[in-house]
């Protein structure tokens, strides 16, 4: 009897894993390379053809690999497999699903890479067993991959899960979507950074440099995170209240800060909801790591 198998591809702007997927969903081989996005996505399709090519040589006796998946970050469509302009890789209106279609001779399907590692921590790490889950990305920018009953949540234009983009402060500053006082300028990387090094009137070069000054007892430190904790509490109040999420899985390196972060978020989320909705909210670190984009992108391909 043949054994259905997957390939998932995690393609960033600096580079790409691709695993090979057993049937019980375990990355039983993997490889990886880098993108060299400013060569072209000719090429990038060409080289993950050739590693996707090389994980099927992995492949047990009796098995054949039935679907790839790939996530990308966006903007792009998931219904024809265009990338259409995602800033990472500087790319336009490429229909990369069909170019790695025509080279590794399979259906291609192609997600957006929040969506992906949310539908990876639904089905497999910590969103297990929810109704309705978002997963949080809280790093250079911040998005959410929203689950409703089993399903991507999309919206109309494929928009959903923009969270970083709500206000939680209508005078405060300018964010770069040109909105006021976005929780992505408190509670992303770039935004506890700047107001660090405001603060603190030091350069910092990441935010893990400040989660372990706030370790170390840095009355500074402990106040960005909080800071960044209740506006990011904040939109995820929002989300809940709008969609009744019942589990956050919160993704990123901003999570490194641990308690300084999340105790302000957990509080914010309960004090900017109604008590029905934010006292069964649960809040849990995502469980899959790097791996969440990959098994995520994999089970898109085998289910539509």
């Amino acid at each position: 009897m043949t054994e259905h198998w997957q390939i998932g591809v995690d393609l960033g702007g600096t580079s790409f894993k691709c695993g090979l997927i057993s049937p019980e969903y375990k990355i039983v081989a993997r490889n990886h390379a880098p993108t060299h996005a400013l060569a072209g996505p000719e090429q990038a399709a060409e080289r993950i053809a050739e590693h996707v090519r090389a994980l099927l040589k992995a492949l047990p006796v009796r098995a054949q690999v039935s679907a790839l998946g790939i996530c990308s970050p966006g903007p792009l469509d998931p219904l024809t497999g265009t990338l259409i302009e995602p800033p990472n890789l500087g790319w336009r209106d490429v229909p990369f699903a069909r170019m790695v279609s025509e080279r590794v001779g399979m259906p291609v399907t192609l997600e957006h890479d929040a969506k992906a590692a949310a539908l990876g921590e639904y089905h497999f790490g910590a969103g297990r067993g929810s109704d309705a889950m978002a997963l949080i990305i809280v790093g250079t920018g911040i998005a959410a991959g929203i689950i409703l009953n089993g399903q991507v949540y999309r919206g109309a234009h494929n928009s959903a899960g923009e969270i970083g983009h709500i206000t939680v402060d209508v005078d405060g500053p300018i964010c770069r979507c040109g909105s006021n006082g976005c929780v992505e300028i408190y509670a992303s990387g770039p935004g506890i950074i700047s107001a660090y090094e405001y603060a603190a009137h030091t350069r910092v070069d990441s935010a893990e440099v400040i989660a372990q000054a706030a370790e170390r007892g840095d009355e500074n430190a402990r106040r960005v995170f909080a800071r960044a904790g209740r506006a990011l509490g904040a939109g995820m109040a929002s989300l809940a209240m709008v969609m009744d999420i019942s589990t956050f899985v919160m993704f990123g390196g901003v999570m490194q800060a641990g308690a300084f972060v999340l105790e302000p978020t957990a509080q914010a989320l309960k004090h900017y909801s109604y008590q029905s909705v934010g006292s069964r909210a649960r809040i849990v670190l995502a469980e899959l790591g790097s791996d969440a984009g990959i098994l995520g992108a994999a089970w898109r391909a085998a289910h539509g």
